[in-house]
């Protein structure tokens, strides 16, 4: 088994099983190639069928924490997708946290090699879909400082996700100026709007379609994109009932128990 194998390995059991792999296995990702070689290699183990892809670090706020200054995407995987009001087991030590997303479901395939336009991109479109990402970290040390390759390795920090109500008639909305609010005990926590997912939700999904191109990959009709963060990261404990609230779109409700 190579090195990018059992590091792939490694993080694939901390996925499923708890516990944490150490920093410094991550050394041997001297590049995002490398990085999304051992990604591949986690989704090949869980032989699961992949249900849209994430979008990461598109955010100020979680650049700034993750000490990355791009974007990262990885796949999500049956299994890890609920539809809300849902409950999440996760594991201690995780660095479990919350980000509050707009999400796309796409009605047509994005396979080219090559650049798409904006509006070739959003014409694919289905449905507007308000989410939940529930992000982790299984190299230890947590999100903070965790830097692009080890993040991109690590599944782009995916641990589950959570749809609300999907909208076909979504054509009028503009997410780019959308509020979105996250309560604990009727209390808010945490909020933002859509603009702070790379100055517009849209704008992440012409940036996927062409990355995943670059890679070789691309969005599947019937996949879903969630676009990253409004609302920062918002740490998470094992009890806690979190829901997000975005308007006339819907409200997502998660509950976290300890796996």
């Amino acid at each position: 088994m190579g090195v990018t194998e059992e590091l792939a390995a490694a993080l694939w059991r901390a996925r499923t099983e708890g516990g944490l792999v150490p920093r410094a296995a991550g050394d041997s990702l001297v590049s995002e190639d490398v990085a999304y070689r051992v990604q591949r290699e986690v989704v090949s183990l869980a032989a699961a069928t992949r249900v849209g892809w994430k979008v990461g670090a598109t955010s100020a706020a979680a650049q700034a924490l993750l000490a990355t200054d791009a974007p990262v995407t990885a796949p999500m995987l049956a299994g890890e997708c609920f539809a809300s009001p849902a409950g999440v087991a996760v594991f201690g030590g995780h660095d479990t946290s919350v980000e509050c997303e707009f999400a796309f479901r796409f009605a047509d395939d994005l396979p080219r090699k090559g650049a798409y336009g904006r509006a070739e991109v959003l014409a694919a479109v289905a449905a507007l879909i308000p989410a939940i990402e529930i992000v982790g970290c299984r190299f230890e040390g947590g999100l903070s400082g965790l830097g692009a390759v080890r993040l991109i390795a690590d599944m782009a920090a995916n641990t589950a996700w959570i749809k609300g109500p999907e909208h076909a008639n979504w054509g009028a909305t503009d997410p780019k100026h959308r509020s979105v609010r996250l309560y604990r005990d009727d209390k808010v926590i945490a909020e933002g709007i859509g603009a702070n997912a790379l100055g517009n939700p849209l704008d992440v999904l012409q940036w996927i379609a062409n990355h995943l191109s670059v890679l070789g990959d691309g969005i599947k009709a019937g996949e879903v994109v969630s676009t990253g963060t409004c609302t920062g990261v918002t740490p998470i404990a094992s009890g806690d009932t979190l829901v997000a609230d975005f308007g006339d779109l819907g409200r997502v409700r998660v509950r976290f128990v300890t796996g």
